[in-house]
C-alpha cells in the first residue's frame, strides 16, 4: 500500500501548509422542510425524505452520506414516485443506536426495518455507489418486495473495484491508520484535494461539494469503516444473474472508483437491464452529471411504470 500512503502523505503536507479556512453547514438546506419527517424505528430517532405521491421509491445515499445528497432527485421524481430516503444509522441527523452496524447486511436490515415501519407495499429500491451495495443486499433478501432497481455507480462485486480504489479503501479502514483518516476527514482542506486528485476528479457542483464536507463532519467513524471495509467485499454478481425485473445502472464514464467497462457487461448479467454511461463525466457531481442522471433516471421511471401489475 505505499503508492496509496504516499499519495496521502502528500496531501496531508499539503494540507498542513494551508489554513482550514472552511467550515461545515454554510450551505442552507435545499430539501423542502415540509418533506422531511422523523419516525422511530427499531430503538432508532430516523430522520428521512417524504415527498411526492404515487409508486414507493426508496432511495439509499452513499457512504456516510445524507438524505441531502438526493436534494436534486427528490423534486425531479416526485410528480410520478413516493421518494422515500432515510439517514441510515450514525449518517445525517440518525444517531446510532445500541449497537453500530457491523457492515451491508445490517445495513439492509435497517432498510428493512424502515420500509415496515411506514408499511409500505411493492416499491423500487436504489442507491449510490455504496448505498448501492445495501440496495443490492435488500433486495437480494427480499425480491418479492422490489419492483425494480436503480443502481448509481454500483459496488457489486471485487472484481469491478478499480484496484488504486481498492488500495485505497484497505488503507483507510486499516485499524492504524482509521483514526487518522477520521481526523482527517474533518480537515476541509485534505478532504478537498483528496477528492480531487484521488476520487471525484474536478469540477464538483459548490453545493454539492458543500452537502458532502457536512456529512462527513457528522457521519460515524465506525460506521464509515466497517460500511466501507464490508462493502468492498461483496458479491452480488450470482443475484444479478437472477434478477428478471426491470433494473437501471448508471455511471459515468471516467468514474475513479468502479470499472465502466465491467459495468457495461452488466447487461450479460441481466439482458432486460438499461445501462447508462455518462460521458464526460466523473465520481463527482457536476452540473453535467447532475442534469444527465436526473433525466435518465426520470425517463426510465416513467417508461417502466407501464410494466407495473
Amino acid at each position: 500500500m505505499h503508492g496509496v500512503e504516499n499519495d496521502l502523505r502528500r496531501l496531508l503536507r499539503t494540507a498542513a501548509a494551508r489554513p482550514d479556512r472552511h467550515g461545515a453547514g454554510r450551505v442552507s438546506l435545499a430539501i423542502k422542510p415540509e418533506t422531511v419527517q422523523v419516525a422511530e424505528v427499531s430503538d432508532l430517532r430516523v430522520r428521512y425524505l417524504d415527498q411526492g405521491t404515487g409508486h414507493p421509491l426508496v432511495l439509499v445515499h452513499g457512504w456516510i452520506g445524507s438524505l441531502e445528497n438526493f436534494h436534486t432527485w427528490s423534486p425531479a421524481f416526485a410528480g410520478h414516485r413516493r421518494v422515500l430516503i432515510p439517514d441510515l444509522p450514525g449518517c445525517g441527523e440518525t444517531k446510532l443506536g445500541r449497537e453500530t452496524p457491523d457492515g451491508v447486511p445490517a445495513l439492509a436490515t435497517f432498510v428493512r426495518a424502515f420500509v415496515e415501519r411506514l408499511g409500505l407495499g411493492q416499491h423500487d429500491i436504489g442507491g449510490i455507489c455504496l448505498g448501492a451495495t445495501v440496495a443490492l443486499d435488500y433486495a437480494s433478501r427480499f425480491p418479492d418486495s422490489v419492483s425494480r432497481l436503480v443502481l448509481h455507480t454500483p459496488v457489486y462485486s471485487p472484481a469491478t473495484i478499480r484496484p488504486t480504489f481498492a488500495r485505497q479503501a484497505r488503507w483507510l479502514t486499516w485499524g492504524p491508520t482509521s483514526a487518522a483518516v477520521a481526523r482527517l476527514r474533518r480537515n476541509r482542506t485534505f478532504s478537498d484535494l483528496y477528492k480531487r486528485f484521488l476520487s471525484e476528479g474536478p469540477g464538483v457542483d459548490p453545493y454539492d461539494a458543500q452537502v458532502n464536507f457536512d456529512n462527513q463532519i457528522r457521519a460515524d467513524s465506525g460506521v464509515a469503516r466497517n460500511w466501507l471495509r464490508d462493502g468492498i467485499r461483496r458479491d452480488y454478481r450470482e443475484f444479478l444473474a437472477t434478477w428478471r425485473k426491470p433494473v437501471l445502472v448508471v455511471v459515468a464514464a471516467d468514474d475513479r472508483l468502479v470499472n465502466v467497462d465491467d459495468i457495461r457487461n452488466l447487461v450479460q448479467l441481466m439482458p432486460q437491464a438499461e445501462i447508462r454511461v455518462i460521458e464526460a463525466a466523473g465520481h463527482g457531481w457536476t452540473p453535467t452529471l447532475i442534469a444527465a442522471q436526473v433525466e435518465t433516471i426520470g425517463g426510465f421511471l416513467r417508461a417502466s411504470d407501464g410494466g407495473m401489475g
